[in-house]
Order: structure tokens, then C-alpha cells, then sequence
């Protein structure tokens, strides 16, 4: 399963769901604007990350934002299946 760490209101956040449900891949979102997700805004600060979307593939390898995972998806993501 796929993690999307979002926030509201981004069109990235929800172009990278779209193209992971029109593509059939199961996701797991984490919205950092959600009160029981605030932890991970203080990880990403802390990490001196600054933008959403932040996109791991299944087996938890950082993908990066929106563009990264389309060019992962067309490049040679569908070879892990």
C-alpha cells in the first residue's frame, strides 16, 4: 500500500490519489491539517520538508511529490507487481 502524506486544498495532493485510484493502487493517506495526524507535520518540520505531497511506495521507499510518482509509475513502478 502506497503512504500520501497531504494537507488540504492541494491540487498535487489530489492529482497523486487520483493517479494512484485510476491506476488500482491502494493508498494510505495522512493529512497533516487532520488532528490525529499533527505528529507527522512535526516530523516533516523537523525534517526540513516543506511541501506536500511526500509519496512511499509499498515497501516504504520514498518516492517523492506528484511528478516524482507519475515518472515512478510510467518509468518502473509497475514492475514490483
Amino acid at each position: 500500500m502506497y503512504v500520501i502524506i497531504s494537507r488540504d486544498q492541494c491540487n498535487f495532493c489530489d492529482s497523486a490519489k487520483a493517479l494512484l485510484k485510476g491506476k488500482g493502487l491502494p493508498y494510505t493517506e495522512y493529512n497533516i491539517q487532520s488532528p490525529s495526524s499533527k505528529w507527522l507535520l512535526y516530523l516533516l518540520k523537523r525534517s526540513s520538508i516543506t511541501t506536500v505531497p511526500q509519496i512511499f511506495n509499498t515497501k516504504g521507499t520514498y518516492i517523492g511529490g506528484y511528478t516524482e510518482l507519475k515518472e515512478w509509475l510510467d518509468d518502473k513502478g509497475q514492475k514490483e507487481f
